[in-house]
């Protein structure tokens, strides 16, 4: 019986779990008025810590070895005073993808409107105050278990060309990016006019997720079958 075709199959299995080992490397400058921290994770947790920062700083970070299938998550919140928004460019280097901070990619969960149900006594977050990482896991897995990613809200035409009032264009970030919040009091702008926003908010992309290799693997694997049946 030929064994080239088990051959070739396993060779295939081998070449599919090597390029799975292997993770996306990222680039991104972001910022937030007034804080953010960043991670990486599954729809329910964070698994790994990016990096931290806040207003007027834009800071870079460049991660590597990134799961292709990981969710990217910002945490932010603000002092409540003057002025509040989360602005970025984030490119993944390894698939040349990039995505900005905008009302279509991303989706917001504002924790502070669910306090109560995440065992805080307190009716409202303290401003300044930055999150553990068990604390947005929580709020992570709460959002996602029962559904409550929205979408941001910003207030045109505050992008990185145009700017704002409070904050200018901001190096390093994509002109097209767009200042985004939650709106929680259904105020006109969001942005400008200092107010707990139900914070602290958690930002996430989920970006593409690919089919499995295994998949083709597998799709490759009968195709071969089938030939060896038919001779």
């Amino acid at each position: 019986m030929p064994r080239t075709p088990l051959a070739i199959v396993s060779a295939l299995f081998v070449a599919a779990g090597a390029s799975t080992a292997l993770g996306d490397n990222w680039t991104m400058t972001l910022t937030a008025d007034n804080f953010f921290n960043a991670y990486f994770g599954t729809p329910t947790q964070t698994t790994s810590y990016v990096g931290g920062g806040g207003w007027p700083i834009a800071s870079t970070f460049n991660p590597t070895n990134v799961p292709s299938t990981d969710t990217l998550y910002v945490q932010c919140h603000s002092d409540y005073g003057t002025a509040q928004g989360f602005l970025g460019t984030f490119t993944n280097t390894t698939t040349n993808v990039t995505v900005n901070a905008d009302l279509t990619n991303w989706q917001v969960f504002p924790a502070g409107a669910h306090l109560a149900a995440l065992g805080y006594p307190f009716p409202s977050w303290p401003a300044f105050q930055t999150p553990t990482q068990a604390q947005v896991d929580a709020a992570i897995n709460y959002a996602t278990t029962n559904g409550l990613w929205i979408t941001p809200s910003t207030f045109a035409p505050y992008n990185n060309t145009n700017g704002s009032p409070s904050w200018g264009p901001v190096a390093g970030i994509s002109p097209s990016a767009q200042w985004i919040w939650h709106n929680a009091n259904n105020s006109p702008n969001p942005l400008n006019g200092g107010f707990n926003h139900d914070e602290f908010l958690i930002f996430r992309y989920q970006g593409i997720v690919p089919a499995p290799a295994g998949l083709g693997v597998l799709g490759a694997a009968g195709l071969l079958a089938g030939r060896r049946r038919r001779r």
